[in-house]
C-alpha cells in the first residue's frame, strides 16, 4: 500500500491492445498520458491568471487545471453511500457500484470539495478500481478482510478508524474535505491519465469510428436496482442523470458490463456483499458528446489485464474509444443490465 510517495505514471495501456489492432505507432505515441511533467514543461506553465489555453491540462478531464501545481496533485478518493451522497458534482471520476447499498467511488482532482460524505465502508472493488492512480483515499469502516486488501493496493489508506481528525462527524454521517485529506500526506504525484480524449490521434474526432450513434437520451436498468435515466444537455453538453439517482452532469457515461462475486464480510455469520470485478474483459456502452453539439453514443470492449494498468475502452475497429474532456460517470453493471438510447438521430 502506498505511503504518500509521488505517482509513477504508467505507460498508456490502449498503446499495446492498439498495436494489435494494426494501428500506426503514431496513433499509439499520441495516446500517452497528457500529464504535465516537471522541469521545463511545469516551469512555462502560465500564472492561475492565465487563460484557460495557456494551463496544464488536469489528468482525468482533459479540461485545464486551475495551475501548473493543481496539474500535480494527488487525486483523492472518497468512497459514498445514500439516496442523496454531497459532492459527487466536484469529482472528476465516478464509479458507481451495485452493492448493499449502492456506492460511489468519488475520484477528486482538478477541483476541492468539502462537506462530501456520507462516508462509508471499504470493499474489495475499492483496491481495483483505485490502485492504479495512487490516490489518498478516505472510507469509513470495513471489516478486517476489507482494510487488509488495501495493503495490497497502491492506494493510500487514510480511514476514518486510524485518522479521526480528517473528518467531520457532524450532520449526517461521516464527511470529509479533500484539503485536509491532501493535507495529511506530504509530496504531489498526479495520477495517470486513464481516459483517451478527443483531438489526441488520427482516429479520435469522434467517440469511435464504428458503430456511432446520436442519441438525445439513454436508459441503464439494473436487475434489482432500477433504471437510470440520463439525457443529454445540448446547453452545457453534458449527460444528465434526470432520475434514478443523484443529480449530476458528466461529459462521458460509461456502462461497464463487469461480473460480480459474493465477498465474505463474516465467515462466521456466512454474511457476504456483491463486490464488482474489474480485472478482466467485457463489453462497454459509451455515452459522450461532440464537437457537433450533440450526444454521441457507441459500443465497445473493456480490458484491465492486471490490478496496477489501465482500463482500455476499445471501439469495434480496435482504436481507443476518445471520450469528450469532462467529468466522467463509471457503472459496473452487473450481468443482466440493459441499455438503450432514443431520441437523436
Amino acid at each position: 500500500m502506498a505511503r504518500g510517495q509521488p505517482a509513477r505514471t504508467p505507460r498508456w495501456a490502449g498503446c499495446g491492445l492498439a498495436a494489435a489492432a494494426g494501428l500506426a505507432m503514431a496513433a499509439c505515441a499520441a495516446s500517452a498520458p497528457n500529464v504535465v511533467q516537471s522541469g521545463a514543461a511545469a516551469s512555462t506553465a502560465a500564472t492561475p491568471a492565465a487563460s484557460a489555453a495557456q494551463r496544464p491540462p488536469a489528468p482525468l478531464t482533459d479540461l485545464a487545471a486551475d495551475s501548473a501545481a493543481g496539474a500535480q496533485r494527488r487525486a483523492v478518493a472518497l468512497v459514498l453511500s445514500g439516496s442523496d451522497p454531497r459532492g459527487l458534482t466536484s469529482a472528476d471520476v465516478v464509479y458507481q457500484e451495485f452493492a448493499a447499498p449502492v456506492r460511489y467511488i468519488a475520484v477528486f482532482q482538478s477541483k476541492e470539495a468539502t462537506g462530501v460524505g456520507p462516508l462509508t465502508s471499504t470493499q474489495p472493488t475499492d483496491g481495483q478500481a483505485l490502485s492504479v492512480l495512487r490516490p489518498l483515499f478516505g472510507y469509513d469502516g470495513g471489516t478486517p478482510v476489507f482494510t487488509k486488501v488495501l495493503d495490497h493496493t497502491d492506494v493510500t489508506d487514510l480511514g476514518f478508524t486510524n485518522h479521526r481528525a480528517l473528518y467531520s462527524t457532524a450532520g449526517p454521517g461521516v464527511s470529509a474535505s479533500t484539503k485536509a485529506v491532501q493535507r495529511a500526506v506530504h509530496g504531489d504525484g498526479a495520477p495517470p491519465q486513464i481516459f483517451y480524449y478527443r483531438g489526441e490521434g488520427a482516429q479520435s474526432a469522434v467517440l469511435a469510428t464504428s458503430h456511432l450513434s446520436r442519441p438525445a437520451s439513454a436508459k441503464v436498468t439494473i436487475p434489482g436496482y432500477g433504471t437510470e435515466s440520463w439525457s443529454y444537455d445540448a446547453k452545457t453538453g453534458r449527460w444528465t442523470l434526470a432520475a434514478g439517482g443523484p443529480r449530476v452532469q458528466v461529459a462521458n457515461v460509461v456502462v461497464q458490463m463487469v461480473p460480480y462475486k459474493q465477498a465474505v464480510v463474516s465467515h462466521s455469520a456466512g454474511t457476504t456483499v456483491p463486490s464488482a470485478r474489474l480485472i478482466g474483459n467485457g463489453t462497454v456502452e459509451v455515452l459522450s458528446g461532440s464537437t457537433g453539439g450533440g450526444g454521441t453514443a457507441a459500443p465497445g470492449n473493456w480490458s484491465k489485464p492486471h490490478l496496477n494498468q489501465l482500463t482500455n475502452y476499445i471501439d469495434g475497429n480496435g482504436y481507443p474509444m476518445a471520450f469528450q474532456p469532462g467529468p466522467t460517470w463509471v457503472i459496473f453493471a452487473p450481468r443482466g443490465t440493459k441499455f438503450s438510447t432514443s431520441g437523436g438521430h
